[in-house]
C-alpha cells in the first residue's frame, strides 16, 4: 500500500511538471546574441487598475531559488516593467524553464507564469566586435528600441557602414555589475557596457578611432568628460556620453567563439541544466582544522607572560642598588633616645600644668618631686585627679577665692 502511494505521488508530480512545460510560454533565443524578455502585467493577463507600480515580480529557474548565471533580471521604474536578459551559452537545442511570480500590491493577488527559454544556434555569428562603455545610461535604457537603433545607426551609417545587414548586440551589462563605481550624483546613469558584432571586418574609420584613443588605455576607466574624439559629435547628437578609455576592437577566432562566454559547443539538452542551483550536502562542505590557531592563541600569550615574570623576578630579587639614607639610619638608630627625650619633655609640661592649676598651694608640696617616678605617682593619685577635675569644671572663670570680708569696727574720734 505504501509503495502504491509513493508511485501515485511520483506520477502526480511528473504530471504537474509536464503540465507546466505544456502551458509555458516559449522564448526562442540565439547563441552569442543578447535576448530580452519583458515582464509586465499583460504577461499575466492583468490590466492596469491604478498605479503602474502596483506590481512586483520575482524570476527564477523552475523549482529553484535563483536564475542561472547567464540570465539577469532588472526592473525599470520608468517603464514599470521587468526585463530578463542575457547571452545564451553555446548549448544548442537546450530548453531552460523559468518561473516568474507576480504580486499585485493592490489586492495581494499572486500569479505564476512559466517561460521556456529555447536556445538555438546562430547561423552567422559575429567575428568582429567593438566594445563600448556609455556613462549616462542604465542597462534598462538600452531596451528602448529607438535608443538602441540610434546607437546602431551611428556605426551602420557613419563608422562601420558595411555592417548594415548583420550588426547585432553580443553583450550587455551594467557597468556597476562589471566593477565600476556608482556615480556621485544619483540622477546620473550608472553606465552600460555594450558590444556590437558583425561578420564584416573593421572599417578604416574604426581603426583610426582605435589609434586615436590608444594612449588612453593606461588610464582606463576615464573620468566622465575626460577626452573628446573626432567622432564625438555623432554620439553627442544621439544623447550618448562615451568613455573612450574603454573603447576596444576585438577579433574573434575559432577558439574563442564568444567574447564574454568561453564554452565548448554542446548539443545535449541535459547540459543546459548545468547552471541550475543544486543544494549541497553537509558532507560536501569544506572542513578546516583550527588546532594551529588554537595552539598559537594559547602558546604566544603564555610564553610572553613567562618571560615577563622572569624579568620581574630578576629585577626584584637579584638586581638592587645599595641606597644609603643617612637621615633614616640616624632616626632608626636613635629611636629609643628620641622616645626618652619626648617622655621627659612631656613630664616637664605636666609639671607646669599642675603649677597653673593649684597656684595657692605652697611650693614645698612639689619640692618632693625629685624624680620622674615620684611625679608619675603623684599624677596617678586621687589628689591630682581632683585638682585636674576642678580646673576643668571651673573653666576660664576659675579664680582663687578672695579672703573673707571683715567689716571694720567704727572707732569714734576722740
Amino acid at each position: 500500500m505504501l509503495r502504491l502511494s509513493l508511485s501515485l505521488l511520483k506520477c502526480v508530480t511528473i504530471f504537474i511538471y509536464l503540465a507546466k512545460f505544456a502551458f509555458a510560454k516559449d522564448a526562442n533565443v540565439l547563441m552569442t546574441e543578447v535576448f530580452q524578455i519583458v515582464v509586465d502585467p499583460p504577461l499575466f493577463n492583468w490590466t492596469y487598475e491604478g498605479r503602474r507600480d502596483q506590481f512586483v515580480y520575482e524570476a527564477s529557474l523552475l523549482n529553484a531559488p535563483d536564475l542561472p548565471s547567464w540570465i539577469h533580471y532588472v526592473y525599470s521604474e520608468r517603464h514599470h516593467s521587468g526585463y530578463l536578459y542575457g547571452v545564451p551559452p553555446n548549448k544548442n537545442k537546450a530548453v531552460v524553464p523559468l518561473e516568474v511570480v507576480a504580486l499585485n500590491k493592490h489586492n495581494y493577488e499572486t500569479r505564476v507564469k512559466n517561460i521556456n527559454v529555447i536556445i538555438s544556434e546562430k547561423l552567422n555569428p559575429a567575428k568582429y566586435e567593438l566594445h563600448l562603455k556609455i556613462d549616462n545610461l542604465n542597462v534598462e535604457d538600452m531596451f528602448e528600441v529607438d535608443r538602441m537603433d540610434a546607437l546602431k545607426d551611428i556605426f551602420r551609417k557613419q563608422l562601420w557602414r558595411d555592417s548594415d545587414e548583420d550588426l547585432y548586440v553580443t553583450f550587455l551589462e551594467s557597468a556597476i555589475e562589471m566593477g565600476a563605481r556608482k556615480p556621485l550624483n544619483p540622477s546620473e546613469g550608472e553606465g552600460v557596457i555594450v558590444r556590437f558584432g558583425s561578420e564584416v571586418v573593421f572599417s578604416s574609420e574604426l581603426l583610426e578611432l582605435q589609434e586615436e584613443v590608444r594612449p588612453l588605455y593606461k588610464v582606463s576607466p576615464c573620468p566622465r568628460g575626460f577626452k573628446k574624439t573626432s567622432v564625438e559629435r555623432y554620439f553627442k547628437e544621439a544623447g550618448f556620453s562615451m568613455d573612450w578609455c574603454s573603447f576596444r576592437l576585438i577579433r574573434r577566432d575559432e577558439n574563442n567563439n564568444s567574447a564574454m562566454h568561453k564554452s565548448n559547443h554542446v548539443n545535449t539538452e541535459e547540459d543546459a541544466y548545468d547552471d541550475y542551483w543544486r543544494p549541497i550536502s553537509r558532507d560536501e562542505l569544506p572542513k578546516r582544522s583550527y588546532m594551529k590557531e588554537l595552539l598559537l592563541t594559547i602558546t604566544v600569550p603564555t610564553f610572553v607572560m613567562v618571560i615577563l615574570v622572569l624579568i620581574l623576578t630578576f629585577v626584584l630579587c637579584f638586581h638592587h642598588d645599595d641606597l644609603d639614607d643617612e637621615e633614616s639610619d640616624f632616626f632608626l638608630d636613635n629611636l629609643f633616645h628620641i622616645c626618652i627625650d619626648w617622655y621627659h619633655e612631656r613630664i616637664g609640661l605636666s609639671e607646669e600644668t599642675v603649677e597653673s592649676v593649684t597656684p595657692h598651694q605652697p611650693a614645698s608640696q612639689f619640692s618632693t618631686f625629685n624624680s620622674a617616678d615620684t611625679f608619675h605617682n603623684y599624677l596617678n593619685s586621687k589628689e591630682a585627679h581632683s585638682c585636674a577635675d576642678a580646673a576643668i569644671n571651673c573653666g576660664v572663670h576659675c579664680r582663687p577665692s578672695p579672703p573673707p570680708y571683715v567689716r571694720p569696727k567704727f572707732k569714734p574720734e576722740l
